[in-house]
């Protein structure tokens, strides 16, 4: 391989390290009022910044062995092509506006869908109805690995019932793909604030490395001239 060659496979291979981890942080603030009721949840996000985030309609899912076998575990996933988009729908008991986030009181998952992201900040108001589980602290917000699992010791626990408006948040909580809502009301005011990306130690040596190359074969070529 001629040294000009060399010289081109390093920098791509330098480029795919660093574009691995070049994925913009998210500062998301959405009330849902900048779409029409019965729009798709999804169309809310366009021109907000947001372009890696995406409203399902979540389902639990058989965990597969390396056979296909159920392992008695499950995980959660997107089940929007069967039961149906996210929508936004216009709500008397909306906490601003007039519109809110709605699945039929049925769970909702966000989705990172460029990867896991770190979370800075989340908070999420539930309607102003005062409806939903009255069960004291029977209600959840989970946040989701790269394959689905409820990342251990993440949750939020809290009484939807008689809460009207109530703000569910957490904050750094990383390694994050998804976000699942409680079923039983419906949701406004969403706010997610994700850290930049960090790349990770096996991606800086790569890069660095490659860097290195870089700059060896360059001086070898100047040497030649």
């Amino acid at each position: 391989m001629t040294a000009l060659k060399r010289l081109g496979v390093l920098t791509a291979l330098c480029a795919a390290a660093a574009a691995a981890h070049a994925d913009l942080p998210i500062n998301l603030s959405l009330n849902f009022d900048n779409v029409t009721s019965g729009s798709k949840a999804d169309d809310a996000l366009f021109g907000v910044g947001a372009s890696f985030v995406h409203f399902a309609n979540p389902d639990l899912f058989d965990d597969l062995d390396a056979y296909g076998n159920p392992t008695g575990t499950t995980h959660w996933g997107d089940a929007t092509a069967t039961y149906g988009p996210v929508t936004v729908l216009a709500s008397s008991v909306a906490v601003s506006g007039a519109n809110v986030l709605s699945n039929g009181h049925q769970p909702i998952l966000i989705q990172f869908t460029g990867g896991p992201v770190d979370l800075y900040s989340f908070s999420v108001q539930q309607d102003k109805s005062g409806f939903g589980n009255p069960q004291t602290n029977g209600s959840r917000l989970d946040f989701l690995d790269a394959a689905g699992h409820v990342i251990d010791g993440a949750s939020v626990f809290y009484t939807q019932y008689a809460n009207m408006g109530l703000t569910i948040s957490a904050n750094g909580v990383s390694g994050v793909s998804g976000i699942l809502l409680s079923g039983g009301v419906d949701y406004d005011n969403l706010n997610i604030t994700t850290v930049s990306a960090v790349p990770e130690p096996a991606s800086v040596a790569l890069l660095l490395g490659g860097l290195g190359l870089v700059a060896v074969v360059a001086r070898k070529r100047r040497s030649v001239v």
